[in-house]
């Protein structure tokens, strides 16, 4: 638009000076006024254009009209961009905020386009209705701007935001990790996990389930029922458990004959539990199975073996029954055809033979007593009662006063467990044959010192120790048949050597154990090591 158009424009419409002064004095009340001007919103008679009110060059105009314009254009972008990303991120907080603020940018421009459409057009009162629409919304958002304002300051920074995204990407490698060596040890271990979702009515189940049942990855699991799997009388046994867990909430933990899809037999542990909501009721019920067909057969063959060996226990035992009384019942005469026989009627030479015979029946009955003492030991099962260790070495010291006096020995005791669950007749006999064996193999060269004590060890297991100071045990030379049967040690002490056997044959029938340590000119020191019961 150049000056000549302007100047006519000027000819044409009345100068702004000139309206300004005819509006200024035409006057009425407040509510004539307002309701003229709502009536006249897109009425421009009363106003010129702004090209026509003042002294406007093109330059001056033409910039004031662009940069309206433009600042219109920008306004309306950064709205129609936001949109854009709420539609697509409908998870963004705030957007009742955010939507408040569209409209007070978008108030905002339409005030500068409607600013730079005046030149031409001079719609005064849609302007001022415009900029009130603006400042509404303006009070509003500030309004609610300054409501909101702490929560904007809660909220994280962009710096706070990578560290968190970087600790949980560590956390997600960390679960990462762990659960693939889950998962593997699961594959290596045959231990998989299964699920059953009562409300859904769907099954999942793991790869190494699967695995188990010969199951292909891909292979629809919902055409088959679970417990088609598995051999009567587990079927039953399985729909019977998960039935009882679903409505008592009852677990449990079946070792089961499966069936897998390539037909072979198997042996599998299957358990599993029910899953509560928060009302309490069942909606849910998951488990594991695990192979245990390598473990369950050698179990078997195991029992297997077990019970072959009990019943060929059971048979050498009749047989050493029948052994032992026909032997005895041969040495019995043998002993009574000897007792016949008049010794002194016999010459020297005759005399000589039927005293070693005699000697050697004696030795023979007694051999057989012992065999049958040993005998008697293993087999009979002994009842356990808290018995006190104070009362079986009363005994036994009083059961040896004599021994005890004779050898001048001293007798300490100290009892830091008092008790034990075991047999009394067999304490009774461990604490007398203890005393008893360090009276027998006494040092005759200096005073005998026997202590008795009981505590725990590292294991927690009670032990009971006897301690002397006689004649020892070379233990690198005899060691080794300590507790044999006729073993001994000390050729010019009387003993037949069966004492410690019995006590290791009673003491290993209720699961305990006999250590000794000695050293010849030192002592001994027994060691009683009770079966630990938890």
């Amino acid at each position: 638009m150049n000056a000549a158009i302007i100047s006519d424009s000027i000819n044409a419409v009345p100068l702004c000076g000139s309206l300004c002064h005819q509006a200024s004095t035409k006057s009425s009340t407040a509510p004539n006024q307002v309701t003229d001007f709502f009536s006249k919103i897109f009425n421009t008679v009363d106003f010129p254009a702004r090209w026509h009110c003042g002294n406007w060059t093109d330059f001056h105009g033409w910039l004031y009209i662009m940069s309206d314009l433009a600042i219109w254009a920008a306004y309306f972008a950064i709205p129609v961009m936001l949109i854009r990303v709420m539609i697509k991120r409908k998870d963004i907080a705030l957007t009742g905020v955010i939507s408040l603020f569209l409209a007070f940018v978008f108030l905002c421009g339409l005030t500068h386009l409607i600013d730079a459409v005046i030149f031409w057009w001079p719609a005064y009162r849609l302007s001022a209705l415009l900029r009130l629409a603006t400042a509404i919304v303006s009070i509003i958002a500030a309004s609610i701007l300054n409501r909101i304002f702490p929560v904007l300051l809660g909220l994280r920074s962009v710096k706070e935001l990578k560290i968190e995204i970087a600790k949980r990407k560590k956390t997600e490698e960390r679960l990462s990790a762990s659960e693939f060596l889950l998962l593997e040890a699961g594959r290596i271990a045959r231990v998989g996990g299964w699920e059953y979702d009562l409300i859904s009515k769907k099954h999942n189940w793991s790869n190494t389930v699967k695995d188990i049942l010969g199951i292909p990855y891909n292979y629809d699991i919902y055409q088959v029922n679970p417990l088609s799997f598995y051999l009567p009388p587990f079927h039953d046994l399985l729909e019977q458990a998960t039935v009882e867990a679903v409505e008592n909430g009852k677990k449990w933990d079946i070792e089961a004959l499966a069936v897998t899809m390539t037909n072979k037999t198997l042996w599998v542990r299957h358990i599993g539990e029910p899953v509560f909501n928060h009302q309490g009721q069942v909606i849910k019920v998951r488990g594991t199975l695990t192979d245990i067909d390598q473990y369950k057969k050698h179990e078997l063959e195991l029992s297997r073996a077990l019970e072959a060996t009990q019943k060929k226990t059971e048979r050498l035992q009749k047989f050493s029954h029948i052994l032992s009384h026909n032997i005895r019942n041969h040495t019995s005469n043998l002993t009574a055809l000897a007792d016949l026989i008049e010794i002194e009627e016999l010459n020297e030479a005759n005399k000589e033979v039927a005293l070693k015979n005699k000697q050697v029946i004696q030795a023979l009955n007694t051999t057989l007593n012992d065999l049958a003492q040993a005998m008697d030991v293993q087999e009979k099962s002994a009842v356990k009662e808290s018995i006190s260790f104070d009362l079986s070495a009363s005994k036994a010291i009083q059961a040896l006063s004599p021994q005890i006096k004779q050898s001048n020995a001293q007798i300490t005791q100290s009892f830091s467990v008092p008790n034990i669950d075991f047999p009394s007749l067999y304490l009774d006999n461990i604490v007398k044959h203890l005393l008893s064996n360090a009276i027998c193999y006494a040092d005759p060269t200096r005073k005998l010192q026997i202590d008795f004590s009981s505590y725990l060890n590292d294991n927690g297991q009670v032990v009971l120790e006897c301690q002397d100071t006689g004649l020892g045990i070379d233990m690198e030379r005899n060691g080794y048949k300590l507790f044999n049967l006729y073993a001994t040690f000390h050729p010019h002490i009387s003993n037949r050597g069966v004492g410690l056997f019995l006590l290791k044959t009673q003491i290993e029938s209720q699961g305990g154990e006999i250590t000794v340590s000695s050293m010849l000119g030192e002592g001994s020191t027994f060691k009683v090591i009770f079966q630990r019961i938890n």
